[in-house]
């Protein structure tokens, strides 16, 4: 660890092993997932499912298209300007990638953004963990000139911890993580005024409601191409796991259950963390030694190694590959088209 910043941002630091319990995410009668018979496994490829090959080429090299970074996070496709966004935490940095110009600093300082949004008004949301805000780039993607603005800083009346990562309901609604990632001492900092880690719904008349606060550490989040079901990975290290929650035509969450618990914890490569839905309905997560892929219907198709901690993930426009930040690299990796 270089620096007292990415610190804050390693889920697998002697201080969340010393924060996380068991308890805190699993409800009674939730055993680990037992992992399927594998189907065959290809390089980094591990297949339990023959679905899997539909999506995933097993003859794709990772790439690293960039490095030098102290703490990636937060990918997001920018489809009017055919580009990757980006942030480095610890940096201060939001960043673009273009695979025909490269590497840019899109804004700076982004007030430590973690995870980003592009939203149904192509505004750019992002979750700033040194304001302790959900916040919005109103003055377009293509400005030079930036105009930033604070959506929602307060959950009855109290700050919340530090926004982490963001989805968006077809009606606008969004949904977000409050884990304690960006205080110092987390669960225990003294400027934490919330006794709980929120997710949350944002509705767009502004009404902001809490949908479970039983999570000690929830991350990543993300919801189905049907707008039917949410994700959230859980990065507790003692208890791993990702969760799925049942949602109606207005968005309203009318059902939570376990979509898989890792047998194994405290691994040296990842927790859950960031997640993405392919058009296919099928959840692509980061997590303990790489990424993980899951049906809709809560089938373990494939699980692809990744060297060190890979912490979220994004497709491109036509979802021909994934672009993931992992630690101090930007990767990308090959998919099949459908």
């Amino acid at each position: 660890m270089k620096s007292k910043l990415i610190w804050l941002y390693l889920p697998l630091t002697i201080a969340v092993n010393a924060l996380a319990t068991e308890s805190s995410t699993v409800v009674p009668n939730e055993p680990p997932a037992v992992l399927p018979n594998e189907l065959s496994k290809i390089g980094k490829f591990t297949i339990y499912d023959e679905q899997a090959h539909e999506l995933l080429d097993a003859n794709a090299e990772l790439e690293v298209l960039a490095s030098g970074f102290e703490w990636t996070e937060g990918p997001v496709w920018d489809t009017d300007n055919q580009r990757l966004l980006f942030v480095d935490i610890p940096n201060n940095n939001i960043h673009s990638y273009s695979p025909s110009s490269g590497l840019d600093v899109f804004l700076h300082p982004s007030n430590r953004a973690n995870g980003l949004l592009i939203d149904h008004k192509r505004q750019l949301v992002m979750m700033q963990t040194g304001a302790r805000a959900v916040s919005k780039l109103v003055s377009g993607l293509d400005s030079d000139k930036h105009t930033i603005t604070q959506v929602v800083s307060h959950f009855q009346d109290k700050r919340l911890n530090s926004p982490n990562d963001v989805a968006q309901h077809k009606n606008g609604t969004l949904f977000f993580t409050d884990p304690p990632y960006g205080l110092a001492k987390q669960l225990n900092d003294p400027a934490k005024e919330l006794d709980f880690q929120g997710v949350y719904r944002l509705s767009t008349d502004g009404e902001l409601s809490l949908i479970d606060k039983e999570l000690t550490f929830p991350n990543g989040i993300a919801i189905s191409p049907d707008n039917k079901t949410l994700y959230v990975a859980v990065s507790d290290e003692a208890s791993p796991a990702w969760y799925q929650y049942s949602l109606d035509e207005q968005g309203n969450v009318t059902d939570k259950s376990l979509l898989f618990k890792p047998a194994f914890k405290g691994i040296a490569h990842g927790v859950p963390d960031g997640l993405k839905v392919h058009s296919s309905g099928v959840v692509f997560a980061t997590g303990p030694q790489g990424v993980w892929l899951f049906a809709a219907d809560k089938r373990l198709l494939a699980h692809i190694a990744m060297p060190g901690f890979t912490a979220n993930l994004a497709f491109n426009q036509d979802e021909s590959a994934i672009y993931l930040t992992a630690h101090n690299e930007l990767r990308r990796l090959k998919l099949n088209s459908l």
